[in-house]
């Protein structure tokens, strides 16, 4: 008889997510006090603090239902050397996917500039889940960079992968945890965040190791923030009055970007599919490290 579960199958994710949902209700609860104690100032440091709520809740729910399932927490990462090679493939795969995020806005606004009527409907609906007016950056660095990776790697790869990848297979638990990591992001862009999701769990399913997806994810997070923290942008409303325009007359930068865009995502869906046709196992990461860990 074996000490932990020797896979994710029998994992409920409905367990999870249920008890999260009553958190997240006493995490905005605390946040509508927050914002009545400090007479709806502070708001940077309010969501630094619900946010870090809501991150650390389910980094501390996933941990303890696992235990409680007797899955091994150890077994959702194999240690394992970094060699400079794998370091350097990351980071040149990372900055390539953070073009590809960031060039995205630009085509798909050069591609509805090209049918006005189509353009006049969904830019406003576009720019309103994406630009976030009197972001701090301080909250960026630390929700993006650091609690976002930990957590969401955690719970989307960690756990509903393994336990998708158990019972569908490891390529439909690949894509259909990529698909719930989209959904869940419902103020971005949906295509770079499913190709962050894929990227991320075809890495963790490559090497077993949930840290490479972790630093794939914080790194991506970092580069798609980085120009935001160095140019000086200016309000919401002068941003979307900018896009908007864009509509009569587009910028000679925009067609770059949208070919450069193009270039560089052929690239990434090249490297994607050569990484699922090296995805030859049947058994999720964390099978195949409980095993090892058995064996040794």
């Amino acid at each position: 008889m074996t000490e932990y579960e020797t896979t994710f199958e029998k994992a409920s994710i409905w367990a999870v997510v249920w008890r999260f949902l009553l958190i997240a209700l006493g995490v905005v609860i605390i946040g509508v006090f927050l914002l009545l104690a400090f007479m709806g100032e502070n708001l940077t440091l309010v969501s630094l603090i619900t946010d870090g709520l809501l991150y650390f809740s389910l980094y501390k729910l996933t941990l303890t239902l696992m235990k409680r399932q007797s899955l091994s927490v150890k077994a959702l990462s194999r240690p394992a050397s970094y060699s400079r090679g794998n370091i350097l493939n990351l980071l040149g795969l990372t900055a390539l996917t953070a073009f590809v995020a960031t060039s995205f806005m630009y085509f798909i606004i050069t591609f509805l500039t090209f049918f006005p009527q189509l353009f006049d409907r969904v830019m406003p609906y576009i720019l309103d889940i994406t630009l976030v007016e009197d972001m701090s950056y301080v909250y960026l660095v630390f929700v993006a960079v650091v609690f976002a990776p930990i957590v969401e790697e955690l719970f989307f790869r960690g756990y509903i992968l393994n336990k998708w990848a158990d019972k569908y297979g490891v390529k439909l638990g690949v894509i259909l945890s990529s698909l719930a990591f989209m959904i869940i992001h419902l103020r971005s862009v949906f295509i770079p965040q499913l190709l962050v999701g894929l990227i991320c769990g075809l890495l963790y399913v490559k090497y077993n190791n949930l840290l490479y997806a972790i630093f794939f994810h914080a790194l991506y997070n970092l580069f798609v923030i980085l120009p935001s923290l160095f140019i000086q942008s200016g309000s919401s409303e002068e941003t979307q009055a900018a896009f908007l325009g864009v509509r009569d007359s587009l910028p000679l930068e925009f067609s770059i970007f949208s070919l450069l865009f193009l270039i560089s995502f052929a690239f990434l869906i090249y490297f994607l599919k050569n990484l699922f046709k090296k995805v030859r196992t049947r058994k999720s990461p964390y099978a195949i490290n409980v095993q090892k860990i058995e064996e040794y």
